[in-house]
């Protein structure tokens, strides 16, 4: 076992735990937020945070995991390496490290990417008083990307007509309409949600009471399921123009992509955790983006959304199929070995050292 991979669990529980260890082991103040629901095991979930450094702290790097649940295993893995390792143990005057361990609980305990009602969450972090974004290409695939059942045929049948608007439309089209959230469809895939929910809601707070009397503010939100393997490229949500892309630029260089104009693995997708750190710190030097680490090809993670979701329409983890779709959408989202666990592991440590240095320029 390499020496970044024994810092991984196969379980939320497991991954809670060595968190949590970790985190008291390198003197770090532990707070904890209580999820109402339970685990698959009957255990507790909560969104855990730990904080090296002042309470007042003028500059902030925060690292954060699970916001995608089940991407929880690769970016507590992260966490808990950097704080076994004494990464941050002699921190400028001034200065924190704040990991918000497992955003999303109930996604991370029970294998999937949204949360308990079924919302990703980063597409949750939006005005809810005023009309949400239109997904057209959504709403023309709905009954392609939730299909009734996954039969092989009905998979292949999917496949066939998501590649047949990709060939009319564009392939960024379709990605737009199957990953940039849509509003409409509650039981369907990408939904934003139509109020804040929890995790939402418990993410704001931590960072009014975490993070209120900073200055400046560097935020790393671990993610996987898009890219060539281990590759990381880190997302911003603003386009080239904007400072905020500009600093990202300046500090980690070209893995830095913005979603604005199609450069970026990922879409440009509404209400996302940026918008949320630029609402709770508005008047202060916020920069804020998504670590994204690429996992196995597209196709692979679209099926295994594709089941995800329908076994949520067919009795969830009550259903038969429940560990073997659980499964799925586990190996969509986490490579479990060594090799990349070990380049994850790497490039977050860079990217966050970096960061650091950031903080004081």
């Amino acid at each position: 076992m390499s020496d970044a991979a024994r810092y991984f669990s196969k379980s939320y529980a497991e991954a809670r735990a060595r968190f949590l260890d970790a985190a008291r082991a390198a003197g770090a103040a532990v707070n904890h937020r209580e999820h109402p629901l339970k685990g698959p095991d009957g255990g507790q979930l909560a969104t855990d945070v730990a904080r090296l450094g002042p309470k007042d702290a003028l500059f902030i790097l925060g690292i954060g995991s699970g916001t995608h649940g089940v991407e929880g295993y690769c970016g507590s893995g992260i966490q808990t390496a950097l704080l076994s390792e004494g990464f941050g143990r002699d921190l400028p005057p001034g200065t924190a490290i704040l990991f918000i361990h497992a955003i999303n609980p109930y996604g991370f305990a029970w294998n999937r990417r949204v949360n308990e009602d079924n919302v990703d969450l980063n597409r949750n972090f939006l005005d809810h008083s005023k009309p949400h974004p239109e997904n057209p290409g959504y709403e023309e695939l709905a009954d392609v990307i939730n299909p009734r059942d996954i039969s092989p045929e009905t998979m292949a049948e999917s496949r066939e007509k998501m590649k047949a608007y990709a060939e009319k439309h564009g392939h960024p089209a379709m990605q737009h309409a199957l990953s940039a959230g849509q509003y409409t469809h509650p039981n369907g895939v990408q939904y934003g949600g139509c109020e804040p929910v929890w995790s939402n809601r418990t993410l704001r707070a931590i960072i009014r009471e975490e993070m209120g009397t900073a200055e400046r503010v560097i935020f790393v939100d671990i993610h996987t399921g898009l890219g060539a393997r281990g590759a990381g490229e880190m997302i911003c949500t603003d386009p080239e123009t904007a400072d905020t892309f500009k600093r990202m630029k300046a500090w980690w260089g070209p893995i830095v992509r913005s979603t604005v104009g199609g450069g970026s693995i990922s879409s440009d997708v509404p209400g996302s955790i940026p918008v949320c750190f630029a609402e709770e710190l508005a008047g202060r030097e916020v920069t804020s983006g998504g670590l994204e680490f690429g996992t196995v090809p597209i196709r692979e993670v679209t099926v295994a959304l594709q089941a995800d979701n329908w076994l949520h329409q067919n009795g969830g983890h009550k259903n038969p199929k429940a560990q073997d779709v659980a499964k799925m959408i586990r190996d969509a989202f986490y490579v479990d070995a060594d090799d990349w666990k070990e380049t994850v592991t790497a490039q977050t440590r860079d990217v966050c050292a970096a960061a650091l240095k950031a903080l004081h320029k």
